[in-house]
This record gives C-alpha cells, sequence and structure tokens, in this order.
C-alpha cells in the first residue's frame, strides 16, 4: 500500500473509532475553555462567522468532512442551504440521525459528488491535515470547480513550526515506526502560511487570506491539566490575535486558516 492511500484509510478508520466520542462531546455542557479541542474550536469559530455573515441569505454552502453534522445542523437552522459529505460511515451515522435525508453524502474532498459551479461556501475543518500534500492539491483542484465565481473556501491546516511542537513529535513517532515497527494511527500533513498562499494561487484562487489562531503552547497547559488550560485561555484569548495572527507569529500559532475566494 502507498503511503498515499494509507494516509486515506488511517484518516477514515481513525474518524470511525472516534465518532462516538466525537458525539459524546457535542452532547456535553462543555464550556469552549475545557479542552484544547473546545478552545481551537472556539477560536476558529471567530474567523468562519464572520464569513458566514458575507453570504448571501439561502447561500448553498458544503461542509466537507462534515463528521457527526452538528455544525451542518446549525447552518440549516440559520436558513442556509447546507449539505456535507464525509467518508467515514460511523461519522456519517451520526450526522444522518439528526439531519433532514439526504443532507450527507458518504464521499472525500478527492472528488466531490456535485456539479460545476454549485456552491457560495465550501469549508472543510480539520479535514486536510490527514491527507499527503498531492491529495491537497486534488481536494483544492475539486474544491474550485464545486465554487460559483465569487465563492468563498474556508480551511483549516497545521502549522509547521507550531510552538507545540507537534512536528517534532510527528518526527519522533516516524521513527519509533521505522525502529521499533509501532505503526502511526494517521498521517500528519503541515503547512506554512508562504507555502499555503503558493498552492491556492497555483490552483486559481483570485486572492488568500491566512489567519493563525491558539497560541499553541495553551495545548501544552492543556496536556499538563485541563482546568489550568482553561485558566490560561481566559486569561490570553483578548490578546490571541496580537499572539498568534501577527505576520511575524502566524507559523507558530495552534491553528493555520485559510480563506480564499474564487
Amino acid at each position: 500500500m502507498s503511503k498515499q492511500i494509507w494516509a486515506r484509510d488511517s484518516a477514515v478508520a481513525c474518524h470511525d473509532k472516534s465518532a462516538d466520542k466525537f458525539q459524546r462531546f457535542y452532547e456535553s455542557d462543555q464550556t469552549p475553555y475545557d479542552s484544547g479541542f473546545s478552545y481551537g474550536r472556539h477560536l476558529i469559530s471567530k474567523y468562519f462567522s464572520p464569513v458566514l455573515n458575507e453570504l448571501p441569505e439561502g447561500a448553498a454552502i458544503l461542509d466537507v468532512g462534515c463528521g457527526t453534522g452538528n455544525h451542518l445542523l446549525e447552518l440549516l437552522r440559520l436558513g442556509f442551504q447546507a449539505r456535507g459529505i464525509e467518508p467515514s460511515a460511523q461519522m456519517r451515522r451520526h450526522a444522518e440521525s439528526k439531519l433532514p435525508q439526504g443532507t450527507v453524502r458518504p464521499g472525500t474532498i478527492l472528488k466531490l459528488p456535485f456539479a460545476n459551479e454549485t456552491f457560495d461556501f465550501v469549508y472543510a475543518i480539520e479535514v486536510l491535515r490527514y491527507l499527503d500534500q498531492d491529495d491537497n492539491k486534488v481536494g483544492l483542484k475539486e474544491v474550485f470547480r464545486v465554487l460559483k465565481p465569487g465563492g468563498i473556501f474556508f480551511g483549516t491546516f497545521v502549522n509547521q513550526y507550531a510552538l507545540d511542537g507537534f512536528a517534532i513529535v510527528v518526527g519522533l513517532r516516524k521513527v519509533l515506526e521505522i525502529l521499533l515497527k509501532k505503526p502511526r494511527t494517521y498521517h500528519t500533513e503541515f503547512e506554512t502560511p508562504g507555502k499555503l498562499a503558493k498552492t491556492f494561487h497555483a490552483i486559481g484562487f483570485r486572492e488568500l487570506e491566512t489567519h493563525g489562531t491558539m497560541l499553541a503552547m495553551l495545548r501544552i497547559c492543556y496536556r499538563v491539566h485541563h482546568p489550568f488550560g482553561g485558566y490560561c485561555a481566559r486569561l490570553l484569548e483578548p490578546y490571541d490575535a496580537a499572539l498568534s495572527d501577527t505576520p511575524f507569529l502566524r507559523p507558530l500559532a495552534g491553528h493555520l486558516i485559510g480563506i480564499a475566494r474564487k
């Protein structure tokens, strides 16, 4: 099996296993500060919501990798024509249990099952990180194809130089895979703001903005002790843009966001 196919298959297997965990998370009464995951999503929403506000009433939206469908459900409540694709059968099971029939289809970003120029807005949150660089380019070309002229794409990526040292951890896991024959659970693809901009422009997007969000060191605080992480997150949230989204610090942030316009 090629590394490219392994990355695709392992991402689906990983999400099949974690589907029930994700569903319990969304059903819980967690605050945005209770975990590194919830805090990261909370900060991403600060860039996501303004894009929604730009869209026309009843805009057609595609959620790529829609998971358990909770985000789609909210978009439908807001009056958007929202649809999703999800390759994980277990994730789809949860999504289909709460969404109107036909809202979610099986599929991947590599071959979107929609006609050209169908959507006003396409987003992929924590999706492209699991595929390798070549597949990401294929997927982004598919996004470009299904977007209407003037349409918007919103995606999240993993920063190569994030201050939590995740790239180093992944590198060590690769060494252990070779020395101890201990396989990694999934692939992680890293990006930088500059490399991301080149990719989007090569595909044909007319403009791109990148943002960094979540001071990556907070992830370490959460790993030490969740309440301690929450305390630090609350303390630093007012300063997150200054700490994570200035041009010099953006490559070091915990989340890299790309917003591209066709």
